[in-house]
């Protein structure tokens, strides 16, 4: 992490200390020099002391008894720290402040470079303790994360990520307890977009007729007429389960090789008629029962929400439906295609919603808990992307 410490000291050396050159330093009365002007303020609700309290300051007296021009020498009038690469959740309050957090001394936290969340869980850059007369000047970006996408069937998308946690937990209700936070024109304060909703399952296809079939050859008549009118009978009613569908034709015993002819038919096979006592019948029984349409295809996952490692994502298409077969008919029944997902919100916006689901809700530029009330100045719609109500 580059995060340099660039507070100017003063008087350094051994160079005398006037009170012309602590008024020039310090601020004061420039027509009326008094150097009792500049004995160090620890007042902690005052938001410009002359002489702040420091650590760097410690030496200079905070009464008008052992004031003295020396120790003036390696003070400080403001601390400054300076962002400039490209860092992952910058912990605000862990940087080198040199124990001035909770001093009235101004300080400064310059952003020149890039602070990007890593996941919805945490923010670009995060301050969460007890400070005074704290500044952050934004000139660089400070990035939240985009939300994922719903998952299929009907899923809702995660909200986007936050971008800035401003929290100070003085219990001081002061101008210096508040945070005061500056957006330069091309800075960038930007939350993550929600996740887009998944798309709902296509409607399963409507059902269809089918049924189980056998073919059963049947003897339906063995006595002692030679007449088919007469002894061809009908199909039993059932086999098995299945109930009789139609009776085939009537087969008579000598075309399937049945050579059980009584002996008063001798007589007529020699006259050339056909004598048989056994007839046969290709019984078809059926059942027939409804089966289910095929399912409706897998709604689309909803698009990822823009963020810091990505652009916006457009929802997936649903997946085509599932087909149910008869095979006996020959008959099919397809289900419905699933509903295509919504697209990722853009920075700072919400993922789309589905008919049967909701996009995640947009992520925060600036948010704070419990903490006290911060200042925003520069933010306009292109710098601050995001809620950032204190």
């Amino acid at each position: 992490m580059a995060v340099s410490n660039n507070t100017v000291t003063h008087f350094n050396g051994n160079s005398a200390i006037s009170f012309r050159a602590l008024q020039t330093t310090f601020g004061g009365n420039f027509n009326s020099v008094q150097f009792s002007t500049y004995k160090r303020n620890t007042d902690l609700d005052n938001t410009d002391p002359i002489v702040p309290d420091s650590t760097e300051n410690a030496n200079i007296s905070s009464s008008n008894s052992n004031l003295r021009a020396s120790n003036f020498r390696g003070s400080i009038k403001q601390y400054i720290l300076t962002q400039t690469s490209s860092d992952s959740t910058v912990d605000l309050d862990s940087q080198s402040w040199n124990s001035n957090l909770a001093k009235n001394v101004i300080k400064t936290f310059q952003v020149n470079g890039t602070m990007a969340a890593t996941s919805t869980g945490n923010q670009g850059a995060a301050f969460d303790a007890e400070a005074y007369n704290l500044r952050l000047e934004v000139t660089g970006n400070i990035y939240g994360i985009g939300g994922a996408g719903g998952l299929a069937n009907d899923g809702n998308g995660s909200p986007g990520g936050d971008a800035l946690f401003a929290n100070n937990t003085s219990n001081r209700s002061g101008a210096s307890a508040k945070i005061a936070i500056n957006v330069n024109s091309n800075g960038r304060i930007w939350a993550g977009g929600g996740g887009g909703a998944a798309g709902n399952a296509g409607n399963a296809g409507g059902d269809l007729s089918c049924f189980n079939e056998n073919t059963v050859l049947t003897q339906v008549y063995g006595g002692n007429s030679t007449n088919p009118n007469r002894g061809c009978k009908n199909c039993p009613p059932t086999s098995g389960n299945l109930p009789l569908f139609s009776n085939g034709n009537c087969i008579s015993g000598t075309s399937l090789g049945v050579s059980n002819q009584r002996s008063r038919c001798r007589g007529r096979q020699e006259r050339g008629q056909t004598c048989t006592n056994q007839y046969f019948r290709n019984c078809v029984y059926r059942q027939n029962f409804n089966v289910a349409g095929g399912n409706g295809g897998n709604g689309g996952n909803g698009g990822v929400g823009e963020g810091a490692n990505n652009n916006p994502g457009s929802g997936n298409s649903g997946n085509s439906g599932n087909t149910t077969n008869c095979a006996a008919n020959g008959n099919s029944s397809t289900g419905n295609p699933g509903n295509s997902g919504a697209s990722g919100g853009t920075w700072g916006q919400p993922g789309g919603n589905t008919n049967t689901a909701n996009g995640g809700a947009a992520g925060r530029a600036i948010f704070r808990i419990n903490g006290n009330t911060y200042n925003v100045s520069g933010a306009n719609s292109n710098n601050v992307k995001g809620a950032f109500s204190p």
